[in-house]
C-alpha cells in the first residue's frame, strides 16, 4: 500500500469516527425533542427513570477514566469524584412529595454542573491525549443537563410554576433544538472538517439550547 493510500484510508477512518459521533449527537436531540412534548405525569415517570439511566452512566464513566489515555491522576480524581457523588445522588429513592422532588432535581442540576465544571477544566489540558473518553463524557453530560433543566418546567419546579411559561420556553426550545439539528446535520456533510472545531462549536450550541430554560 503506497503512502498516498495510505492516507486516504486514514481520511476514512477518521470521517466514520466523526459521522458515528455526529450520529450520536442527532440521537441525544431527537431524544429531547421527544421529552419536551411529555405531559407531566409521563415526565414523573421519565424522571425517575433518567435518575437510574443517570445512576448507571456515571457508573460506567468511573470505570472509564482509570483507562483514560495520559489523563493525569489529578484530573481523573476530580471527574471521578464529581462522578461518584453525582451517582450517589441519581441512586436516591423516589420522590414522594413536591418539596422532595424539587430537591432532588436541584441537587442533580447542581451536581451536573460540577462536573461540567471539571469536564471544561480538564478539556484545556487534555484534549488529545483523552478525547474519546472525554468527547463520550461530555456529550452525555450536555443531554443529562437539557433533560433536567427541561424536568424543572415539566414538573412545575421553576419558580413561576405556571403552565404558560413552560409553553412559552418549550417553545424556545423546539426551535433552539432545530437551529442544533441543522448545524449537525450541515457538518455531518462537511464531516472531514478537524472533530475539535465541531466539538467546539457544539458546546457553544448546547449552551445556547439551555439559555431556553434560564
Amino acid at each position: 500500500m503506497n503512502y498516498l493510500s495510505i492516507n486516504n484510508q486514514l481520511a476514512m477512518e477518521n470521517r466514520k469516527t466523526i459521522t458515528d459521533r455526529i450520529d450520536d449527537l442527532k440521537s441525544v436531540v431527537e431524544g429531547l425533542n421527544v421529552q419536551l412534548h411529555l405531559g407531566k405525569a409521563d415526565a414523573e415517570k421519565a424522571f425517575e427513570e433518567q435518575k437510574k439511566n443517570l445512576q448507571d452512566w456515571t457508573a460506567q464513566m468511573s470505570s472509564r477514566i482509570d483507562n483514560a489515555k495520559d489523563l493525569s491522576e489529578e484530573n481523573a480524581t476530580k471527574i471521578k469524584v464529581a462522578l461518584e457523588e453525582l451517582q450517589v445522588q441519581a441512586a436516591l429513592g423516589k420522590a414522594t412529595s413536591k418539596d422532595l422532588l424539587k430537591e432532588q432535581q436541584r441537587e442533580i442540576k447542581r451536581l451536573l454542573e460540577r462536573l461540567r465544571s471539571d469536564v471544561d477544566l480538564v478539556f484545556g489540558t487534555s484534549r488529545e491525549q483523552s478525547s474519546e473518553f472525554l468527547e463520550d463524557l461530555s456529550l452525555r453530560l450536555h443531554d443529562y443537563q437539557v433533560k433536567f433543566d427541561i424536568f424543572k418546567l415539566q414538573l412545575h419546579l421553576a419558580k413561576a410554576e405556571s403552565e404558560l411559561e413552560f409553553e412559552k420556553q418549550k417553545k424556545e426550545a423546539v426551535i433552539r433544538l432545530k437551529e442544533l439539528e441543522i448545524q449537525i446535520e450541515k457538518r455531518k456533510i462537511e464531516a472531514s472538517e478537524k472533530w475539535e472545531h465541531f466539538s467546539d462549536e457544539m458546546t457553544t450550541a448546547w449552551k445556547h439550547v439551555r439559555k431556553a430554560f434560564d
